[in-house]
């Protein structure tokens, strides 16, 4: 370690200069650094805030992570015009300091209550929102099943909650309650209209009457 020398007044001088700015310094990052995390955490605490004006969040624990606000087992829920009730949760969500309408969920999970009682459940292994679009993204295959019997996987789904679309951009393979089978190349849910649209689908209804001749 290097030691300044201080033989004169000038170099004792400079010495303490040198010190006072350290001290200044580390005084200062004292309290930077929390600062930072404050204002991370009052940045997520607002938006949640102005959210809920609409929709409901709920959070078990929130930290700071390599300039990501983590937030651990975070719940998301909203109403359809339908009346349809969907709730997202997550395992642990993610959203960077400087981007906070991006939401990077591990684990999530959807669940979608019908008026008519009928709920349906969806499980990935990753998904991303955007809150300033409400619009949310999960990239790979979507494990689906609904308490009617339905079962089955979407791939490479994306919702758009504002217009109660649902995008299934690849492979569908859908068991229906009543034991028909769709297989499909993309699919598309409009929940305004209550409406599915497959592409280049394959459909298999069991026990159909044989044609009368």
């Amino acid at each position: 370690m290097a030691v300044g020398r201080a033989e004169t007044y000038d170099q004792r001088s400079a010495i303490l200069d040198r010190l006072r700015f350290r001290n200044r310094t580390v005084a200062l990052l004292r309290i930077v650094v929390p600062a930072i995390g404050v204002i991370a955490f009052l940045t997520l605490t607002g938006q949640i805030y102005v959210a809920n004006l609409m929709r409901q969040y709920g959070v078990s624990g929130i930290r700071v992570d390599r300039g990501n606000i983590v937030v651990e087992a975070p719940k998301y829920s909203g109403m359809g015009s339908d009346g349809a009730r969907y709730l997202v949760t997550a395992r642990e969500a993610r959203t960077p300091i400087d981007r906070s309408n991006i939401i990077e969920m591990n684990d999530a999970t959807l669940e979608l209550l019908q008026p008519d009682g009928v709920s349906y459940f969806a499980r990935a292994a990753s998904a991303t929102m955007d809150t300033a679009t409400d619009y949310v993204t999960v990239p790979g295959v979507v494990a689906v099943n609904g308490s009617d019997g339905l079962e089955g996987t979407l791939t490479d789904v994306a919702a758009d909650n504002r217009r109660e679309l649902l995008f299934s951009n690849g492979p569908v393979d859908l068991l229906l309650p009543d034991g028909t089978t769709i297989v499909a190349d993309t699919m598309v849910r409009d929940g305004k209209v209550q409406t599915w649209t497959f592409t280049r689908a394959t459909v298999v209804v069991p026990d159909l009457p044989e044609a009368a001749e």
